[in-house]
């Protein structure tokens, strides 16, 4: 008899200020952020003194992923508010709060690129964002 772990979570749609984003939006730097910062400061006698504390925010979000030319138009027109704190949910259904880290909007014409592009066109994009709270 073999045991085994059943894992189950939410999967939702994912969303930027209630914006649909692509399903197949990659979390690239998920796990490259420590929430502990670090100083080390070494003393004349060679001794090292290492303060540590908890980093509540600053977290870097980069999200890569493919969309139409409206969903561009439509992340642009966020990317052009100042300081606006925006909601994130990912597809674990965990809602965070983020704002663009400029430039915030990368994208680039997937197939070539069209004098007059429709809307409808696929897009690569980025996303760039810091986690505030």
């Amino acid at each position: 008899m073999s045991n085994s772990v059943h894992q189950s979570f939410i999967v939702t749609t994912p969303t930027l200020d209630s914006l649909l984003l692509p399903d197949d939006m990659i979390w690239g730097d998920e796990f490259d952020f420590s929430p502990v910062g670090q100083t080390i400061t070494p003393t004349l006698t060679g001794a090292l003194i290492i303060e540590e504390s908890e980093l509540p925010a600053g977290r870097p979000i980069t999200l890569k992923g493919v969309g139409s030319r409206a969903l561009v138009k439509q992340l642009k027109a966020l990317e052009s508010l100042i300081n606006h704190q925006m909601p994130l949910i990912m597809l674990d259904g965990i809602q965070r709060t983020v704002v663009f880290k400029r430039p915030g909007v990368v994208a680039v014409q997937l197939v070539a690129e069209y004098a007059d592009p429709d809307d409808s066109d696929p897009y690569n994009i980025t996303l760039n964002l810091i986690e505030v709270a």
